[in-house]
């Protein structure tokens, strides 16, 4: 990457974040373009994440993991982005799933402990199970189909998860489910290489290929009464919400905003290396109209990842105001797809037709930033949001 003026001034730690995002986006960055022509997971790199702790970026140093804050995890997950999307986004999930509800409270002490240490000591990958076909996003609220029934010692789950990113990978999810014959909704800790759990690979995007967001289908799959981690009665709010907002919608912001700079060096390298004999012998790179439009590439970047370095760094210092920051948050989340995608359609341009072709990595790119805009909220959401904010 570039010498990025964002990174300086940060600490020797924030620092040590930023490395470890660019040393495994450096390990899996060759074999990007090989997973998303064959839709495939990259298991093959796994093992360097579980060494690295990687998976436990969000868990308490306490009980062995990285304990980044909001920040620190953006600054290893937008460097990690740069090498591969996809991989970036499967390990968003429990950095942003365990970074909320620790840093929310929203369970028990002993839980998240619990918790944490299977996350770091048997090297588990994890995700939130929550949407399913019926109900659409489970951020717009309902009922969940998949049904959770009491049985003695437990539970019995019946149901499937749809768009599930790195299914293949997981060892755990968190499966929502609404309790049987009640309006209760639970989330159950379920162990997904037990008995009656099909991964269905339903998934077959253009985006995000390699993140393999398929199904999970659950066939009466008994949960121990300790798995219930959460239960919640209709119109009572998610003790977590506000935070588990925060870290989701950030850290989908530092995925899309390193996949758009990986885009941006692309499209650079190409204008350094293109020589056409009209210029004779000179780089596309000393005429000011392709310098003008890599300006414009680093301009939309640079002040898409300001609102995000200084929305995270806002998180962080002002806890009291964090029932204020959701406008806030979810205009930081929209701004970066939207500066994402523009900066990619940019850069692009820069390099002209050879842009389409998968000889470089730029119609990857092109795609896999335009999953950004299916995360929400959208930008329409967003602006709703602030305005009425604004009114109040």
């Amino acid at each position: 990457m570039t010498i990025d003026l964002l990174h300086r001034g940060l600490t020797e730690r924030q620092r040590g974040f930023v490395q470890l995002g660019q040393d495994l986006a450096a390990l899996i960055k060759p074999s990007a373009g090989l997973h998303d022509q064959a839709a495939s997971f990259p298991f093959e790199h796994l093992s360097a994440f579980f060494a690295a702790r990687y998976q436990a970026l969000s868990v308490p140093a306490e009980f062995g993991g990285h304990g980044a804050s909001l920040f620190e995890a953006i600054l290893a997950q937008e460097q990690l982005a740069y090498g591969d999307g996809s991989l970036a986004l499967v390990m968003a999930m429990p950095i942003h799933v365990l970074g909320g509800i620790i840093e929310g409270g929203a369970w028990q002490p002993s839980q998240i402990e619990r918790i944490s240490r299977l996350v770091v000591d048997q090297s588990i990958v994890l995700n939130s199970a929550a949407s399913e076909r019926e109900m659409g996003s489970p951020a717009r609220g309902g009922l969940f189909a998949t049904v959770a029934r009491q049985v003695e010692g437990g539970w019995l789950l019946h149901g499937r998860k749809i768009y599930t990113t790195g299914a293949p990978a997981l060892t755990h999810a968190l499966i929502s489910a609404t309790i049987a014959d009640t309006s209760d909704t639970a989330i159950f800790l379920v162990d997904l290489k037990q008995v009656g759990i099909t991964i269905e690979p339903t998934w077959n995007g253009t985006a995000m290929r390699a993140a393999r967001n398929d199904d999970i289908v659950l066939d009466a799959v008994f949960v121990a009464e300790a798995n219930l981690v959460q239960r919640r009665q209709p119109g009572l709010v998610d003790p977590s919400r506000n935070n588990a907002g925060a870290w989701f919608q950030l850290n989908m912001a530092a995925v899309y905003l390193g996949i758009a700079q990986a885009a941006r060096d692309a499209a650079r390298d190409y204008a350094r290396e293109r020589r056409p004999t009209a210029l004779a012998g000179k780089a596309i790179s000393e005429l000011e109209s392709i310098q003008r439009q890599l300006g414009k590439v680093e301009q939309l970047l640079l002040s898409a990842r300001s609102l995000l370095y200084q929305t995270a760094q806002l998180w962080e210092q002002a806890p009291s105001e964090r029932n204020n920051l959701r406008p806030l948050i979810a205009t930081t989340k929209a701004t970066a797809i939207e500066h994402a995608i523009a900066a990619v359609e940019q850069a692009m341009i820069v390099v002209g037709g050879a842009s389409l072709s998968p000889d470089l990595a730029l119609e990857r790119y092109a795609r896999d930033v335009r999953a950004g805009l299916f995360h929400p909220p959208t930008m329409d959401a967003a602006l709703v949001g602030l305005g009425a904010w604004l009114v109040e």
